[in-house]
């Protein structure tokens, strides 16, 4: 059953910004019926199996993610306490329920991978470079090839290297075991709509978040995760684009070339790995 309320003069307060529209809503119930309104507000999850986070007017987008109660007045139920852990004022008149709302983040590339029911992900990128030194060996000059190239000629390129930041909310099991397998490996195909061996995972940053009330005793938290990538994709001269297991090859002076590194056991530099799974819940939640 809905809570009935009153929404306060000077509510609502929008404010939009680079990280889209936040609000916030100033709502009046009885005391008795505030909890039922949180609930109605932050809802039992988003699609766990529970109702959904309530959505502002006109905007769907942007979700309650926050609610505050405080008491109107003081008319204050004549009520002893005597324990810290039992029992909380209560009033007969009503409480103030502030609600903020936030945009509720929604990636809008259609190259990201796909994740679990429920839960959403988000993207933004930025940008660093690398410098990389090359050997003379195999240059000459073009219009005078006979002539020595000397050191101080020798091209040292830059290379850019593309920061893909992917956080990943709601994660109520989150794939720890993927996480340690693949950090520090390359993708081992198309990742992003990068070539293979052009991705690095290189970190992963993980926080807990706030996911639902339950029953407004038990308040369910799990966890927000946000991957970083790294692309160093090198385009060549002839047009091939090549990645981290990737050297400059001046020999032989007839035929350089960028070749793959390996060592005796014919193991690359990096690993390559399946970065799907990093977007899966844990197999041991899932039983």
């Amino acid at each position: 059953m809905s809570v009935a309320f009153k929404e306060l003069a000077g509510s609502p307060v929008e404010t939009f910004g680079p990280d889209g529209m936040t609000a916030r809503r100033t709502l009046l119930c009885a005391w008795a019926d505030r909890r039922r309104l949180v609930e109605q507000l932050l809802g039992d999850g988003y699609e766990f199996g529970g109702n959904l986070r309530a959505v502002y007017p006109g905007s769907p987008s942007v979700v309650a993610m926050q609610a505050r109660c405080e008491p109107i007045g003081d008319d204050v139920e004549a009520t002893v306490l005597t324990e810290l852990t039992e029992g909380l004022n209560a009033y007969t008149g009503f409480a103030k329920v502030t609600a903020d709302y936030e945009y509720l983040p929604v990636a809008d590339r259609n190259d990201l991978p796909a994740v679990e029911a429920g839960t959403c992900l988000g993207y933004r990128q930025q940008h660093d470079y690398e410098t990389l030194p090359l050997s003379g060996d195999s240059f000459t000059w073009e219009d005078e090839p006979a002539q020595a190239v000397p050191e101080e000629a020798v091209p040292v390129i830059r290379v850019p290297l593309v920061e893909h930041r992917l956080t990943w909310h709601r994660v109520v099991s989150p794939p720890w075991q993927a996480i340690r397998e693949t950090i520090g490996t390359v993708n081992d195909g198309t990742f992003l709509g990068a070539a293979a061996g052009t991705v690095l995972l290189d970190g992963v940053d993980a926080r807990r978040e706030f996911l639902r009330v339950d029953d407004l005793a038990e308040f369910e938290v799990g966890w927000r995760l946000e991957y970083v990538f790294r692309e160093r994709s090198i385009k060549t001269g002839d047009g091939t684009i090549v990645g981290y297991n990737h050297a400059y090859r001046s020999l032989p002076a007839g035929d350089p070339d960028w070749d793959r590194l390996i060592d005796g056991n014919g193991n690359l530099p990096y690993a390559t790995a399946d970065f799907d799974a990093l977007f899966r819940f844990e197999e041991s939640f899932l039983g």
